[in-house]
């Protein structure tokens, strides 16, 4: 496990001075004093490695059953890591944690209830859940430069309305909590 720290170490190290992109397995071997066999054995390549961060998100059920418990914690999560956050996920890759956050959401609840795949009403409610409590987060982070608990309870109970509405659509939602 000291491989993967050393790993992550000289990522985030390198990422907060480049974009993705530009970051070589090579340099980030020599940066993380590993050979590059080692790091094959954890990722396939840079971006798996930045996939791997963003795929921590735990429990993302609670979305539908505890969804106000659910944008605390994602969103706290986000203000105690705010530093990673911005740098792991800046430039181009801004728009992957919430897309990778959209993916697994997804996946869990169409696991649980595939007939609503191709439902239009559905995935627009939960684009708009998941996307819009994301983003609305952001932009009034950036403009006040703030993590502040009143934006995360304001998303919080936000989020709780949508989900209502989500599962008023699809009654045969499924939920752990019924």
């Amino acid at each position: 496990m000291k491989s993967k720290k050393s790993i992550f170490d000289a990522f985030v190290n390198l990422r907060s001075k480049k974009e993705l992109r530009k970051i070589t397995v090579k340099e980030l071997c020599e940066k993380a004093l590993i050979n590059k066999s080692t790091f094959y054995t954890y990722y396939e390549d840079m971006f798996d490695l930045s996939d791997k961060i963003v795929s921590t998100i735990n429990n993302p059920q609670m979305m539908i059953d505890e969804p106000v418990k659910f944008y605390r914690n994602l969103l706290g999560a986000m203000t105690e890591n705010k530093a990673l956050t911005n740098t792991v996920f800046s430039g181009s890759q801004h728009p992957n944690l919430i897309v990778k956050l959209s993916k697994s959401l997804k996946n869990m609840i169409f696991e649980n209830c595939p007939e609503y795949i191709n439902d239009k009403k559905f995935c627009t409610l939960l684009d708009y859940a998941i996307y819009g409590g994301y983003y609305a987060f952001v932009e009034n982070q950036e403009n006040t430069n703030d993590y502040s608990d009143e934006l995360i309870e304001s998303i919080s109970v936000i989020s709780e309305h949508m989900t209502k509405l989500i599962k008023a659509s699809i009654p045969t939602l499924k939920s752990n909590n019924t």
